[in-house]
């Protein structure tokens, strides 16, 4: 597993915070590998707005204190990225806040495939 990729949570009241929430790890963090804009509707497995940002599998343990400490609150949703998109999403997820319910029927599962890697993040 090379990466992370992080899901901020916000409500439709919330969008001023999520975007001060995202220019802020922007800053704090340079080592993101990616940074999305704010999604406004819930899409596929996700049950809200959101925006995503990607993060270093090398990095993770350093930058999720500061996710933890700049998210005001907000949900946020923590998983490898693998082949195996259930298990990433159910089985090795990391929440920050309130854990939201996700729609796992929208993911692919490799139970039959033999890279799957299982252990905790």
């Amino acid at each position: 597993m090379e990466e992370f990729h992080v899901h901020i949570y916000f409500t439709k009241n919330e969008i001023e915070l999520a975007q001060q929430i995202r220019d802020d790890l922007i800053r704090a963090i340079p080592q993101l590998t990616y940074v999305g804009e704010l999604i406004l509707k819930p899409i596929g497995p996700h049950p809200r707005p959101m925006f995503e940002i990607h993060v270093p599998a090398a990095k993770i343990d350093s930058i999720v204190p500061i996710i933890d400490k700049k998210r005001s609150g907000l949900s946020v949703l923590i998983h490898p990225v693998q082949d195996d998109e259930l298990a990433a999403h159910r089985v090795f997820a990391r929440w920050l806040g309130e854990k939201l319910k996700l729609d796992l029927s929208k993911l692919n599962s490799a139970k039959s495939s033999p890279h799957v890697i299982h252990g905790d993040i």
